[in-house]
């Protein structure tokens, strides 16, 4: 049975979902979708059914995520709950249907993200591990780690900087590439705090990306043959210990008895019939083939 981080959504069982839930978690430009993207093929022609989901993408609260985030004034309090409910819809309605239906569900990112965001924003930790305690505990969260001097080339020669991944809403200062550097080393702080706290996986993400992708597949592999043993295990007869008290059944012993009981009485006739035999003498026989015996075993021609 699968287990919460402390509270249960209101008609939700935790039994009865033989699924998988695997987590790449990491800070933007790490390699997570990279990688989740190459892992879902690999699965699904390893006879997988796959579904892959990420933040903002809740169907009720995923368009109003980035159209709020767009005018660049979303307060800290207002973008928790706001990313709180994107989860718990995706949860309720994406991520436990597909565990129940035995799926592999590959999340880019979870409550991790979320809770290392808003703690650097400030917003209380007590409150925020409250809020997201709801969440299932993961099969396996891999941590893609990379240092700020690793991920600052790779956000430059790609889409740039961002103004809530700098930090622009956090920190007071108008240089984008100095709040970037400011609000990743202390969201990298707080990965590697969370990291200890849940127990990741980490995984050196600044190796090239095939070098990643091996790593992951050999651990995800473990995980799906550690469910197929658990699973011969649960289907296999139980055993049960021979009985030491006879190296034969008392029924064995007993029918055997029986056996011998039956063959001696068909050998007795035939032992008292030879006797007679020896004792009377009747026969026939002589050099011709002519003669009989009598009782004294005398020949008469």
């Amino acid at each position: 049975m699968r287990e919460t981080y402390g509270k249960l959504l209101p008609g939700m069982r935790l039994s009865d979902m033989p699924g998988k839930l695997i987590v790449l978690e990491g800070t933007d430009g790490a390699g997570r979708t990279t990688q989740i993207n190459m892992l879902k093929p690999w699965l699904e022609e390893l006879g997988r059914a796959v579904l892959d989901t990420g933040m903002t993408r809740s169907p009720l609260a995923g368009e109003g995520i980035r159209r709020a985030k767009e005018g660049n004034n979303l307060g800290r309090v207002t973008q928790s709950l706001f990313y709180a409910t994107d989860f718990i819809d995706r949860l309720e309605n994406e991520i436990v249907p597909a565990l129940r239906a035995g799926f592999i569900v590959l999340t880019d990112r979870y409550i991790y993200s979320l809770m290392a965001r808003a703690i650097v924003r400030g917003v209380d930790s007590a409150w925020i591990r409250s809020l997201f305690s709801v969440a299932l505990k993961p099969d396996a969260v891999f941590y893609l780690r990379i240092t700020l001097d690793q991920l600052i080339p790779r956000v430059v020669f790609s889409r740039g900087f961002d103004y809530w991944e700098s930090g622009m809403d956090v920190y007071s200062g108008h240089d984008m590439y100095e709040n970037f550097c400011r609000y990743q080393s202390a969201l990298l702080a707080e990965f590697d705090a969370l990291s200890t706290e849940f127990g990741f996986e980490t995984i050196d993400a600044s190796a090239d990306e095939k070098v990643v992708m091996a790593q992951l597949k050999a651990k995800i592999l473990r995980i799906l043959d550690a469910d197929c043993r658990k699973m011969a295990v649960a289907a296999a007869p139980a055993y049960q210990a021979p009985k030491t008290s006879s190296y034969l059944e008392e029924p064995t012993i007993a029918r055997l008895r029986e056996a011998w009981k039956g063959l001696d009485r068909l050998l007795q006739p035939a032992t008292a019939n030879a006797a007679a035999g020896n004792g009377n003498g009747n026969g026939n026989g002589n050099g011709n083939g002519n003669g009989h015996s009598n009782g004294n075993g005398a020949i008469h021609k």
